[in-house]
């Protein structure tokens, strides 16, 4: 994956080249149609979703709490675990994901991330 999709995400605009180029190589694509739920509340999915294009809902229970876009992530596996949050497509979507050891690899090595 080119970097400048990856830096196209606010939360890793300010990542330190030599940490872009690691995750560059070894991050996976996601796309998903309206109406399917990317996280399920009770799962215990370790992953970090990137949003390139199109939107997700965070909902709990049938309360909407918020709305993800192009550019934002969603699926940080503490905050998910804390909220027992689904979050479903609303029209079709697509980015990049995180697994867990990818986002602490960044936690350790990246600087204010």
């Amino acid at each position: 994956m080119d970097k400048d999709r990856l830096t196209s995400v606010k939360l890793f605009a300010d990542v330190p080249d030599e940490q872009l180029d690691k995750l560059a190589g070894t991050v996976n694509e996601w796309s998903a149609s309206k109406g399917e739920t990317l996280i399920q509340r009770s799962d215990s999915s370790l992953q970090l979703f990137a949003i390139e294009d199109g939107s997700v809902e965070v909902c709990r229970d049938e309360e909407k709490l918020a709305t993800i876009g192009r550019g934002e992530v969603v699926g940080e596996s503490r905050q998910a675990r804390r909220a027992q949050a689904s979050v479903e497509v609303k029209g079709d979507a697509s980015g990049f994901f995180l697994t867990n050891s990818q986002v602490e690899m960044l936690r350790r090595e990246a600087r204010g991330f």
